[in-house]
């Protein structure tokens, strides 16, 4: 045996992938190592058996018709089909084919692995895609009729000339507003629990005190028996998400609302330090129970069995996740006086 001899016989002894020759009527003149290791049948297993009775049922007509090629002496690349392990399973196949004198050479490749990755990736795409939409429709389909009330309400009140209507505008417009508020929620909600997570537009921000007054001016005029004090401390710009500090103050107030005691005035405080920068909520009231504290930021709780089941019981939850994805950190006490929530955050 010559060096070329003796070079092509390691290759077929030692390639991973599968060679093999055919005869003309489609069956297996000899086989390499290879088909063991990688579909568990030994060469006298394979050997005179035609290739087709090891064809997956539903790829016997595509691989017919790649064999009638080889057959017409053109070379058939990168084709693929599904060949039976003697497990009775089925591996994916990647075929290189030629015609060789009166036989034909074929070499095989196991891509199982690989068309399920792939079969992830779509799968993983797809799911990307439904979760677009979801959120696309919670966005949209939801949103507008609550955008055409509003516009309608602000007609009424500039129109209005009875002075009784005017409440039951005013009570009609916080209840748009609240609900703009679940649909916030929601959406977060579904963000965080189809993996998407809350997403962040981080910005340096030298008026984050004056955005958090708006907020509480916002919910005053929803919560017009309840009082709110605003102590900005604030020395420095910070850099965070500010629409999403936003929400959290939001979550925070109408938690302190729902639960706190209306005779005694919510207290809110921004500060900021070297490197971080820290917002207080804190409220009147009894104090929480050892329940309430252990589930306070889990979805959909809604504090104890006695109390107001206004909202879907999100608030909370998403304020821990904002607050987790600006890398920061929430504290909470609360005693037989007062409840006090509060924020660090980075930036």
């Amino acid at each position: 045996m010559d060096h070329a001899d003796q070079q092509a016989s390691a290759t077929w002894r030692v390639s991973p992938d599968m060679m093999c020759f055919f005869h003309a009527d489609g069956t297996f003149a000899s086989v390499n190592p290879a088909w063991h290791r990688t579909l568990g049948w030994a060469p006298d297993e394979l050997v005179g058996e035609p290739y087709i009775q090891f064809v997956h049922p539903d790829d016997v007509e595509r691989s017919q018709e790649a064999f009638g090629e080889i057959l017409a002496g053109r070379p058939v690349l990168r084709f693929e089909n599904r060949y039976r392990h003697r497990d009775g399973g089925y591996r994916w196949l990647s075929w290189v084919a030629v015609p060789e004198d009166d036989m034909y050479f074929c070499s095989a490749r196991d891509i199982t692995i690989d068309r399920e990755q792939a079969r992830t990736i779509e799968t993983q795409q797809e799911e990307a895609s439904l979760r677009e939409q979801f959120l696309a429709i919670i966005g949209h389909d939801l949103r507008n009729p609550l955008a055409a009330l509003g516009s309608g309400l602000t007609i009424l009140e500039r129109r209005s000339e009875e002075e009784s209507l005017l409440p039951i505008i005013k009570q009609m417009r916080s209840s748009v507003t609240r609900m703009n508020e679940l649909i916030d929620n929601i959406m977060d909600f579904a963000r965080v629990r189809l993996g998407d997570g809350i997403g962040l537009d981080i910005g340096e921000h030298d008026d984050l005190g004056e955005s958090i007054a708006r907020v509480i001016a916002e919910v005053s005029l929803v919560t017009p028996g309840l009082k709110y004090n605003f102590d900005n401390q604030s020395t420095r710009p910070v850099r965070c998400d500010a629409s999403r500090v936003q929400q959290v103050v939001s979550n925070l107030l109408a938690n302190a609302a729902s639960h706190g005691d209306w005779d005694k005035p919510v207290q809110v405080v921004f500060c900021t330090k070297e490197d971080h920068f820290f917002v207080e909520v804190a409220n009147g009231g009894d104090g929480m129970s050892a329940n309430a504290r252990q589930n306070l930021f889990q979805p959909f709780f809604r504090g104890e069995p006695e109390e107001s089941k206004q909202g879907l019981g999100l608030g909370l939850y998403i304020v821990s996740e904002i607050v987790k994805a600006h890398d920061g950190r929430i504290d909470v006490e609360s005693d037989d006086l007062e409840t006090r929530f509060s924020l660090c955050i980075p930036g």
